[in-house]
């Protein structure tokens, strides 16, 4: 009905054409709730060793016109899928299940060179490099770091290059939370804590580490639930991410009033539940992160329970590929929606 569900529009209607002016409120909160419209994921089929949940895949980057899927606990590879594969995939009526190739991804150690070490978190490539984020708990303590890699781009090898990697100071201690997300920005790479939300932190700013392996800080608001995800900047210097809650973390994340929500409306399946899946989009501005004015895409939920959305890639200018950890299962998914 509004372009982009931007509210502006909704309010000069309203001030114009419906009256009395005590009213506009109302009637936006009512018209937020027409306009709301979830999108339901296709499903992409897999097959293989990354259906089996310990893999936890909890990334995913595209490496030229390859799909990378980073499995969370440390196996010697990385999962591949070509673009091809998932557009054939996408189109057919009934999709076969596509076997991800495995390629070579050669780490150091982590089990014995970070006490506590507990996974993979996120990957992010720019050229035939990439950096890797990781978590740790140690002695009750969250801990979270960032390693630099290069890959081959013939045979697909990725390796990190230095036996040390470089611990990030957690912003606030909260169980089984770090850094889930990394977005290059040039030379620059902002990772994004995963919990940002106004009764945890007084103020939501990510780390920025430069190739000299500096670290500053950059501002960003405040986000209720968490942020499991990020897309890679686009020409207009947005980006996407995804914004998720299980209802059993309410506990953890004391969310405040979601101010998204409050705004755009919810859909049918997201007024029936707690949980949110839904993607929201970031702009980088003047050295600052801020949301834009684009309406959240809200995911349909499923009926059976929460689904743990741990990478999100755009597919071109079609929509997103979003895929799940191992809740409830190994899970890649597209969802449609014009990007242009």
């Amino acid at each position: 009905m509004f372009p982009n569900g931007n509210f502006h529009y909704l309010n000069i209607f309203v001030y114009y054409f419906m009256k009395p002016r005590y009213l506009s409120p109302i009637i936006i909160f009512i018209i937020s709730f027409l306009c709301s419209q979830e999108i339901k994921h296709r499903n992409i089929p897999l097959t293989g060793l990354i259906t089996n949940p310990k893999q936890e895949i909890s990334g995913l980057d595209w490496y030229g016109d390859d799909l990378v899927l980073l499995p969370e606990n440390l196996g010697g590879y990385l999962f591949m899928i070509t673009k091809d594969e998932l557009y054939s995939s996408i189109q057919s009526k009934n999709p076969k299940p596509i076997e991800p190739k495995q390629t070579p991804f050669i780490t150091p150690d982590y089990s014995k060179l970070i006490p506590g070490f507990e996974g993979l978190e996120s990957i992010a490539f720019y050229g035939n490099q990439f950096v890797i984020t990781l978590e740790a708990k140690h002695e009750g303590d969250m801990h979270g770091y960032i390693a630099w890699g290069v890959i081959d781009p013939k045979t697909k090898e990725a390796k990190i290059v230095e036996q040390e990697p470089l611990e990030i100071p957690m912003p606030v201690q909260i169980n089984n939370m770090t850094y889930e997300s990394a977005l290059i920005d040039g030379g620059n790479v902002i990772l994004f804590y995963e919990a940002n939300g106004k009764n945890i932190r007084d103020s939501a700013w990510q780390p920025v580490v430069s190739m000299e392996k500096t670290v500053s800080k950059i501002e960003h608001p405040h986000i209720e639930f968490r942020i499991t995800d990020v897309t890679r900047l686009d020409t207009n210097n947005t980006f996407w991410a995804i914004n998720y809650l299980w209802p059993g973390d309410k506990k953890r994340l004391k969310p405040a009033k979601d101010t998204i929500s409050e705004r755009y409306g919810k859909g049918t399946s997201h007024q029936k539940s707690e949980a949110v899946e839904r993607l929201i989009q970031f702009e980088l501005r003047n050295g600052m992160i801020q949301l834009t004015e684009r309406e959240p895409i809200e995911i349909e939920l499923d009926e059976d329970g929460s689904r743990n959305w741990e990478g999100l890639v755009r597919l071109d200018k079609k929509g997103f590929l979003i895929a799940t950890d191992k809740f409830p299962g190994s899970l890649l998914g597209f969802v449609p929606k014009d990007l242009e």
